[in-house]
């Protein structure tokens, strides 16, 4: 009998088990280093087995969030063992050339690459933050990565923690993978951990606030447990880290963050309340679903798609908010009116999508366009399959389960197909609205029974002088309009502006009042800023009497 069926069979066994061979784990250690009582770095040290070619790329952070040359934030990157390193395709790259198969340990430091303490000024730190007390680590922002196979198990652990210190990371727990970590945070410090009766829920927390921990961490635990609720989920682990920001002046209101797989980064002022915190946090719990369960973004260029991303995650958050009896109908049209307000008065209203691409991390208007345009439209959408006997609700569970087995579509693109098989067509209002940027509309009965949709026209703001030239000019007034209320009320070019006493900035139904200095007199000047034209503001006004019946109705309106 010839051997050759026998080698064959011995070659196929060896080509399956190196298929189906165990991925060797990628091990980070975070260890941070100390300058007597002060922290000064967090050192990195990280094993991992190399690839079988003998060549391993290892990727450092790079652009995320808004950010560009993260790498400026990794110093002291050092080969320890099993590997040489040398310089790779650009500077957030490095080749390591070893062994096939060689166990490597390489070392880095995480710095502060920016001056200071965060500010609100300049927005969310979504640059690693090392601070005397503290550290905050994204780890989109923080963790030198190998370039190996995505399933590769990763684990990650803290060492040498200072007494009294804490430590808490989305990373901790089981099951975790090369693809996953980047989604993540870690921080350590002077944060206090706390745990809701869901012990898979838990908050580090660092700073004083108008609300307690307990009081906070209960309200994470209630919107995670009602969106797991929605989607059908089990109780997973999940961390919320609160960090504060300073205020750049008395009055200076800032609450943002950035959602993660498992995870929520969130940064305020210290005068952030509990209920304007509740928004965002909503919001970015929901992303742990949309877009990435309903079929994903795509690889590049995707602020083209944050009209569904953005827009979709924002249309649910009211849904869940009001779904879970953490908002009222009331407090529903409060924050839709507010958004309507907004998307009224907004200089860059009809600017196309490719503006959204260009300039979404670089223009705060149009960073919020995406947020509105995606929110209206899915209100519209969602009417219209409710009068088919559906909802926006049939949609997105329908798009999780094809996302589930096909992943030849991301999310905006496999949205029209699922609508389409709920007798709904929406590629016409993706390229008029969403693309092209015409004005979206409501209908009068968009919410019915809740209330009607008011549309009526709204005088144009405006301060009535040059408020970039004031600015520009140490505050002296320039640029007032003659033929304007601010003119008629007195304010003259050469006065110095002292400070805003009344009014809201973007309201013309509002009277407004400066304080300014005119020569040696300090006086006010009150007047209503009202510039030129008209634009269309439209409004939810709910039923004042909306009881029994008929609120259970409005509430499965915006429930779904």
């Amino acid at each position: 009998m010839s051997s050759w069926p026998r080698t064959l069979a011995l070659l196929l066994a060896f080509v399956a088990c190196a298929a189906f061979a165990p991925l060797r784990r990628i091990d980070y250690v975070m260890t941070p280093q100390m300058q007597g009582a002060a922290l000064t770095a967090m050192q990195v040290d990280v094993s991992f087995t190399g690839d079988a070619s003998g060549e391993t790329t290892l990727e450092l952070p790079d652009g995320w969030g808004g950010q560009n040359e993260l790498w400026r934030g990794i110093s002291d990157l050092a080969v320890i063992s099993g590997a040489t390193m040398s310089d790779g395709a650009d500077a957030a790259h490095r080749v390591l050339r070893h062994r096939p198969h060689a166990r490597i340990r390489f070392r880095y430091r995480v710095v502060q690459d920016w001056q200071g303490v965060p500010s609100a000024e300049q927005g969310n730190p979504y640059r690693p933050i090392v601070q005397p007390s503290y550290f905050h680590m994204i780890g989109d922002t923080a963790l030198v990565r190998p370039l190996l196979d995505d399933r590769t198990p990763v684990r990650v652990r803290a060492s040498h923690v200072p007494t009294g210190w804490t430590f808490a990371s989305d990373l901790q727990h089981r099951g975790l993978v090369l693809s996953k970590a980047a989604a993540s945070v870690s921080v350590g410090g002077d944060y206090r951990i706390s745990y809701a009766n869901d012990r898979n829920i838990r908050t580090a927390i660092r700073g004083q606030w108008q609300f307690t921990d307990a009081a906070f961490t209960a309200r994470v635990a209630e919107i995670v447990a009602g969106h797991r609720s929605f989607w059908g989920d089990p109780s997973t682990p999940y961390l919320v880290t609160v960090t504060q920001v300073a205020s750049p002046s008395q009055g200076w209101l800032s609450i943002g963050g950035t959602g993660l797989d498992d995870a929520f980064a969130f940064f305020a002022t210290p005068n952030a309340e509990l209920d304007r915190i509740t928004r965002t946090l909503a919001h970015e719990s929901i992303h742990t679903w949309i877009p990435a369960a309903v079929g994903g973004m795509p690889e590049e260029h995707e602020s083209q798609d944050y009209w569904f991303s953005e827009g979709f995650t924002d249309f649910y958050t009211g849904r869940l908010l009001v779904r879970e009896g953490i908002w009222t109908p009331a407090q529903f049209a409060d924050d839709l009116n507010e958004m309507l307000r907004d998307y009224a008065r907004s200089p860059v209203r009809n600017e196309p999508n490719s503006r959204v691409v260009a300039d979404f991390w670089h223009n705060e208007d149009v960073g919020h366009l995406p947020y509105q345009r995606g929110r209206l439209l899915a209100t519209i959408w969602d009417a219209r399959l409710r009068a088919n006997g559906g909802s926006m609700n049939d949609v997105v569970m329908a798009m999780r389960h094809r996302a589930e087995s096909d992943h030849a579509l991301h999310a905006a693109e496999l949205f029209p197909v699922v609508a389409a098989a709920y007798h709904v067509d929406v590629v016409a209002d993706i390229a008029r609205y969403a693309d092209r940027g015409e004005t979206i509309v409501l209908p009068e009965d968009t919410f019915a029974p809740c209330g009607r949709v008011t549309t009526r026209q709204a005088p144009v703001f405006h301060r009535g002088f040059d408020i970039d030239a004031t600015q520009a000019h140490n505050n002296v007034i320039s640029g007032v309009v003659r033929s304007g209320p601010a003119y008629a009320a007195g304010m003259r070019d050469g006065m110095v502006l002292v400070r805003r006493e009344a009014g809201e900035i973007g309201d013309a139904e509002q009277e407004i009042a400066y304080v300014v200095r005119d020569g040696e007199t300090q006086r006010t000047i009150r007047y209503m800023p009202r510039g030129a034209g008209t634009f269309t503001l439209q409004r939810l006004v709910i039923d004042s009497a909306l009881a029994g019946d008929q609120l259970a109705q409005c509430t499965r309106v915006l429930t779904g």
